[in-house]
């Protein structure tokens, strides 16, 4: 009888153990990813919270305050390609009436030395945290150009060079956003 009851404790315990385990295979495999998915912003939609970024130069912190459009243009002064996008970038940073940021997902001394260079226009960023501001805008490349608009919309995301048929894009995105 006392064996009989000792079992049925030990089984007990085995079963609850593969629950909790399976509890934990969905939770990894599936809540923590739909979480995490739920914090990345695609086109169209309303950056609530702005990116976490530091002043190249200063180190201080810097908004995107609404109201106004945002171009950020993120780059790594390593990148080959980047330097391919530097002439469109310019020519789109003196189109728009938005606020430039070259944004360098590297070293803050390097991406102000990089953006002073080639961007004048713009002011050179950092983020806080290069993974969890690639996540949130889905930079998977650089380059990549964002734009918000002056609702604070992520309007336009493009990923490489631009073209001129970009640069127009872009443009319209941002007037058709005016008051």
């Amino acid at each position: 009888m006392e064996r009989g009851k000792r079992r049925e404790r030990i089984l007990d315990v085995v079963v609850g153990l593969a629950a909790l385990f399976a509890l934990f295979l969905v939770v990894r495999e599936r809540v923590i990813p739909w979480v995490a998915e739920r914090s990345v912003l695609d086109p169209g939609e309303t950056v609530t919270i702005g990116p976490s970024l530091i002043d190249a130069e200063t180190g201080d912190s810097i908004s995107l305050p609404r109201g106004t459009p945002h171009l950020l243009l993120v780059f790594r002064s390593t990148c080959p390609t980047c330097e391919r996008a530097v002439p469109g970038w310019n020519r789109l940073s003196r189109r728009g009436a938005w606020m430039t940021t070259a944004i360098g997902l590297e070293s803050p001394e390097a991406a102000a030395r990089y953006a002073g260079d080639r961007l004048p226009q713009a002011r050179a960023a950092v983020p806080r945290d290069i993974e969890s501001f690639a996540t949130r805008f889905r930079i998977d490349v650089v380059p990549t150009t964002l734009v918000i608009d002056r609702g604070g919309r992520l309007v336009a995301r493009r990923a490489g060079p631009l073209e001129d048929s970009d640069i127009e894009t872009f443009r319209r995105h941002v007037e058709s956003s005016a008051p």
